[in-house]
């Protein structure tokens, strides 16, 4: 299993669609993209507990602690915290990320999209309101209505589900890469250094998906790109339906939105 982990990371970092083709092809055990996975999740998780908690500035109003401001004892629980909350959460998330990505790569793959965009902007403005505006009970309701939409489309593509689930795990090993330059980044105090990592991950990660769908559904990139900003708008708005419905508390909430 080490020299398969291996053989995917490297891949995925120097040559991706051969090892994404196996990916689709199941050619790849399930046990390879999730050791990525944990290994990076150990990693960001020791990395947001020493990272002081005024760095970057832009950050700094979510108001997630570090090492500079707590005792061992409160620096180990910060660590754990973040460990367990991305393992929990953040895999959930992405869980249900992975099935709202294939759904719109599928809505968007063909047909007048204009209209499909239409349509889909507003229903998530209708949300969106309902998200920020209602009471409890049709946020629960609602949150239900999406959970019971990713289970339906779980369900229906369930082969191809799991697949792209586990090519989302193993795209972490992009921002695993990153997290020596951010590292360096807060050890040098350079928040200018930092952001362009951050922005630099993100460019590779949207550049890694749109080959990630060319392997899985053979759309387009234009199609590729709409159907990410479509996914991750959506998985924000469950986000904080979990948050307005009381199901994580806010300093969940505010991890989880830092690094979704």
């Amino acid at each position: 299993m080490f020299k398969e982990t291996l053989s995917l990371s490297k891949g995925l970092l120097t040559d991706p669609e051969p090892q994404l083709r196996k990916l689709f092809n199941g050619e790849i055990k399930a046990a390879a993209p999730a050791a990525i996975y944990v290994l990076y999740v150990s990693a960001h998780a020791f990395f947001l507990s020493v990272r002081p908690p005024d760095f970057p500035a832009e950050f700094a109003a979510l108001g997630i602690g570090g090492w500079s401001e707590a005792t061992q004892f409160s620096y180990l629980k910060s660590c754990a915290f973040y460990f367990f909350t991305e393992m929990f959460w953040s895999t959930a998330l992405t869980a249900a990320s992975s099935a709202l990505l294939l759904y719109f790569l599928g809505t968007f793959s063909g047909g007048r999209i204009f209209f499909k965009l239409l349509l889909w902007t507003s229903g998530m403005l209708g949300c969106a309101a309902i998200t920020f505006y209602a009471g409890k009970a049709p946020l629960f309701l609602l949150l239900a209505a999406a959970l019971l939409f990713v289970a339906g489309i779980i369900r229906s593509r369930q082969k191809i589900f799991w697949r792209f689930f586990q090519a989302a795990l193993a795209m972490s090993v992009i921002t695993a890469a990153a997290l020596p330059l951010e590292f360096a980044a807060v050890y040098l105090r350079s928040e200018n250094l930092f952001m362009a990592v951050e922005l630099a991950a993100a460019l590779w990660l949207i550049v890694l998906f749109t080959k990630t769908a060319k392997v899985f559904t053979a759309t387009s990139v234009p199609r590729a790109v709409i159907s990410l900003v479509a996914g991750c708008l959506a998985t924000l708005l469950v986000l904080r339906l979990l948050y307005g419905t009381g199901l994580i508390s806010k300093e969940t909430y505010e991890l989880l939105f830092l690094i979704a």
